[in-house]
């Protein structure tokens, strides 16, 4: 295991409690691939919670849209600003899109909402 590795319980999001209060409190920004909600946290982590709903297909849909959206936040989660939650609603269409469109939105909504760094991020790179 490597330095660089952060436990799942760092990232993700994973108590109901913490999911509703981003919910009840948080502002949200839709885009035509996934809807965000956001919220500060009386922590200084950062974690992102997701929420893929029986609407989004059958339990082999909602896994696979869960494991894209993971593999964009470790990839992000390290330019992301501290004390924040987030909570991403993934829509149907990431399941067919180009994963860089998928990245694309994601750090053009974070960097907007002022959620992660000034620091250009760098692109996905694609495995040979």
């Amino acid at each position: 295991m490597s330095d660089t590795h952060t436990p799942s319980s760092e990232l993700f999001l994973k108590k109901k409690e913490d999911f509703d209060r981003v919910k009840r409190e948080g502002r949200r920004r839709p885009t035509s691939l996934f809807n965000v909600m956001f919220c500060l946290t009386s922590t200084s982590r950062t974690r992102v919670g997701i929420v893929v709903g029986k609407r989004f297909g059958k339990a082999v849909a909602r896994n696979r849209g869960k494991r894209i959206f993971r593999e964009v936040v470790r990839k992000t989660h390290g330019l992301l600003v501290k004390g924040q939650d987030i909570v991403v609603f993934p829509k149907r269409p990431i399941l067919t899109c180009n994963h860089q469109a998928l990245y694309d939105s994601w750090v053009k909504v974070l960097m907007r909402e002022g959620l992660m760094s000034p620091i250009k991020p760098l692109p996905c790179v694609k495995q040979p």
